[in-house]
């Protein structure tokens, strides 16, 4: 395996790194809502036929940011600052589950991978560094050891969907909105440290409440992030801390 390559991570095809980079401006701003996608604008603007970009299509048609009409084509869902604290919301609350219920089961091999995930996150931070790409990356790593080793298949399940069918799957791989600084990282750290140990204490309740505000921490971080792209108003409604 090449020395770039890093653990856990798969090649993306051709029409999934389209459906990231269109996902990433429409996030960011770049599209508007209602505005048609073209089919033959991407195929070359990445330089391919048309047979990946309409891949593409379907694939963000799945995720919610597109809405794809026969003979008309497909056309951008208006994805607000709000849109995207709702989906932090809703991955902070299953999150917050998933850890409550790994907190229950007591799983001492567990425990022994989230300090060496924990462990990577700590050495990354101290190379001060490190780019932010690469941290968010390792913190999805440990976020995915508590979707994974929960116990409940059932939230497992819908962890994975909202991964694999929600903005939520690609918002760090390519332009991540979080972990800039080396403060921001070594406080990331620390807010791992303290879930590892509320879950090696069988505390369910708080481990449920630290990876809460652990999602509501990076959801503030990646809004400040989006406000400098995207002149809008958000819901204080939305921005809840617990």
């Amino acid at each position: 395996m090449p020395a770039s390559r890093r653990r856990g991570e798969r090649t993306r095809t051709i029409p999934e790194q389209i459906a990231d980079h269109v996902s990433n401006a429409i996030v960011s701003g770049e599209y508007r809502g209602n505005e048609r996608i073209r089919e033959q604008e991407l195929a070359t603007l990445y330089g391919v036929s048309r047979g990946p970009v309409r891949e593409a299509i379907r694939t963000l048609q799945e995720r919610g940011l597109v809405n794809f009409f026969p003979r008309r084509g497909a056309y951008v869902v208006d994805v607000t600052l709000d849109t995207i604290i709702e989906v932090f919301n809703v991955r902070a609350a299953l999150m917050g589950l998933a850890a409550r219920d790994l907190a229950r089961r007591k799983d001492p091999r567990l425990i022994v991978d989230l300090q060496a995930g924990i462990a990577e996150l700590r050495q990354l931070a101290k190379t001060r560094t490190a780019p932010a790409q690469h941290f968010a990356r390792a913190i999805a790593r440990l976020g995915g050891l508590v979707a994974t080793r929960c116990g409940n298949k059932h939230l497992t399940r819908l962890l994975r969907d909202q991964l694999d069918h929600t903005l939520w799957g690609f918002i760090w791989r390519d332009r991540p909105l979080d972990f800039f600084t080396p403060q921001r990282q070594a406080a990331a750290v620390r807010e791992w440290e303290r879930l590892a140990v509320a879950i090696a204490a069988a505390d369910d309740s708080d481990a449920e409440l630290l990876l809460r505000q652990i999602f509501f921490n990076a959801r503030d971080a990646a809004l400040k992030t989006l406000r400098k792209t995207r002149a809008e108003k958000v819901s204080a409604a939305g921005l809840i801390r617990d």
